[in-house]
């Protein structure tokens, strides 16, 4: 899998993408919502992890874009938040969003999502 880390804590992002490669996946970080946009037209991705606060929009209109942008490609978008998803911020993202995942990130529950096929 291809997988698109948006977040714009350096740090999160660059020990989410060890991790990730080292599940034998690929991985990008991108730290702001345009360095997203901007990944996502040069590259083909099967699964989007998006910080909900962004320093230049939030992520759900990060989300909104990638996934109007797929055109006929399977993409699971999974929100990242330190927020949790009953929260008014989460709760308001997850239409959004195929997954939630509250920060800090539950790995195995990231393995679970990453193991799946892009259309599940």
């Amino acid at each position: 899998m291809n997988v698109l880390i948006v977040d714009d804590n350096v740090s999160a992002a660059e020990l989410l993408q060890e991790l990730i490669v080292l599940q034998d996946h690929q991985a990008r970080c991108a730290h702001t919502a345009q360095e997203a946009i901007d990944a996502f037209s040069q590259d083909s991705y099967d699964v989007a992890l998006v910080d909900l606060t962004l320093p230049d929009r939030p992520g759900t209109e990060v989300a909104q874009h990638l996934r109007s942008n797929a055109g006929d490609r399977p993409l699971l978008l999974v929100a990242i938040s330190g927020y949790g998803a009953g929260d008014a911020a989460g709760a308001q993202a997850v239409p959004y969003f195929d997954h939630y995942l509250q920060k800090p990130i539950d790995f195995d529950a990231l393995d679970r999502l990453l193991a799946r096929p892009a259309s599940a």
